[in-house]
């Protein structure tokens, strides 16, 4: 006779484990899972679990199984000792007292590691089963220890929102360059993280049929209450960075001239963006779900809501570019800037299945850029050479005034900055092309031998621009 309690089988002859999975205990809990058909609901979970972490949760639930073997059935004295054995015995003063989470979740590094904790124990307790034990305790007591595990963990759940959305709870303050995540993003990853947690047991419970209504309908409110707090911070994540217009450092402004360098709005949302591409199937069922209660009104394309948002965030973030870029006092700068954010993110994302056409379309806009960053660059320092004055008329070589621009616009862009290589490359090129040809052209026509810088020196040169 089979017990229903945890992750695995265990042989009655040999006591090993294997990974055996009932599938036809299982039952439709949601239609989030139908959001990945390619993915049976046994591989939807494994997929995520190495061999190594499933060995450590085996190990885990046999100590539980026998612990409770050995506890005469007290369920309370049970769940207490399970989870100080857990690490998360302060769990029961949640349990107690909901207000006490304030302090326990006060800053974001506190929340991590005790939701980090709490998602371990909770899936822990995720139905599969164990069977053959001679001393196992019946199906039905065990189910009801599984329960009120469950219920004395839940509400960490209000605690968690709750302290979410404290604007007086402390973060850290660690800079959120060079990878790392800013607060408002660790704290969207620490809300999913448990979102998943609890869809996933609400999943394995119901698979099992042996839970009560009450601690489903919980399971299912906590999900909801999640997934509406998920999304307001990703909007909020979103908004935030969108509408950052007060610090320069943000936009790449950190001179009187300005950076063309990618500012950290285009990187925080490029990030963003591929962030929904990674967690496309959980964030597809959070973003419907926003749909369908009017939180969210996608402008095209109802059918594939997270496609839509991150069309709409692509677009948005090429608006606040071109507006930002209107603060450079040299145009140059400006079309420079547009180029090199524009190119990246069309480098970053253009490789993504699902926007990969959309994001096709800056490609012809990061050219229009080039072409403009040409004209007023270098069209000006071309124009020196082009005199209307036929040359039997002309007292002086336009000469000089041509490499004086030149060198002028030269030593002007040589340390501005094009960190993608291959951009970089592109960029020289074009300049060369645009330059080089008409001065070799003026030095033919007016048979110049000895110029100052040949065109081979003036192509070595621009082959320096933009090293920052």
């Amino acid at each position: 006779m089979a017990a229903y309690y945890a992750f695995s089988t265990v042989s009655s002859t040999t006591g090993t484990y294997s990974t055996t999975y009932k599938s036809s205990r299982v039952s439709v809990m949601s239609s989030e899972l139908d959001l990945a058909p390619q993915l049976s609901r046994v591989d939807l979970w494994s997929w995520l679990e190495d061999d190594e972490e499933k060995t450590k949760k085996i190990d885990c639930t046999k100590r539980l199984v026998k612990g409770f073997c050995h506890s005469n059935g007290d369920i309370g004295a049970m769940v207490e000792r399970w989870f100080s054995e857990l690490g998360v015995g302060w769990v029961l003063d949640l349990a107690d007292d909901p207000s006490a989470g304030t302090s326990l979740l006060r800053t974001q590094p506190q929340r991590n590691s005790l939701t980090e904790k709490w998602i371990r124990a909770l899936t822990l307790l995720e139905g599969r089963f164990v069977e053959g034990e001679h001393d196992a305790p019946a199906p039905v007591l065990f189910a009801r220890f599984v329960e009120a595990a469950v219920l004395k963990m839940l509400p960490f759940v209000d605690a968690l929102l709750l302290a979410s959305a404290d604007p007086d709870a402390a973060t850290d303050t660690a800079d959120a360059t060079n990878g790392a995540q800013a607060p408002s993003e660790r704290k969207l990853q620490t809300l999913m993280d448990v979102r998943d947690a609890v869809f996933r047991t609400s999943v394995e419970m119901e698979a099992q049929r042996s839970s009560g209504e009450l601690v489903l309908s919980l399971l299912s409110a906590k999900k909801q209450g999640l997934d509406e707090v998920v999304w307001n911070t990703m909007e909020e994540v979103r908004t935030s960075i969108l509408n950052n217009n007060d610090d320069d450092n943000e936009w790449g402004i950190q001179t009187r001239q300005g950076s063309p360098d990618i500012c950290k709005v285009t990187r925080s949302l490029v990030t963003y963006i591929k962030c929904l591409t990674v967690d496309y199937w959980r964030v597809n069922s959070i973003v419907r779900t926003a749909a369908k209660l009017g939180n969210y009104v996608p402008p095209h394309n109802k059918t594939d809501p997270v496609y839509t948002l991150m069309v709409d965030t692509v677009s948005s973030l090429q608006v606040r570019l071109a507006k930002r870029s209107e603060s450079f006092p040299d145009h140059s700068l400006r079309f420079l800037f547009l180029i090199n954010n524009t190119h990246f993110i069309w480098q970053q994302l253009h490789s993504l299945y699902r926007i990969k056409y959309h994001v096709a379309t800056l490609t012809p806009k990061i050219e229009d850029y080039i072409q403009k960053y040409l004209q007023v660059s270098w069209e000006p320092v071309l124009s020196c050479l082009h005199n209307g004055t036929p040359r039997c008329f002309r007292t002086n070589s336009a000469l000089p005034k041509f490499d004086s621009e030149f060198q002028k616009t030269y030593t002007a862009q040589k340390l501005w900055k094009v960190p993608d290589p291959k951009l970089r490359t592109r960029l020289r090129k074009a300049i060369v092309e645009k330059v080089v040809p008409g001065s070799t052209r003026y030095l033919e026509d007016n048979n110049v031998t000895n110029p100052g810088v040949t065109p081979q020196e003036r192509e070595e040169m621009l082959m320096e621009l933009f090293e920052g």
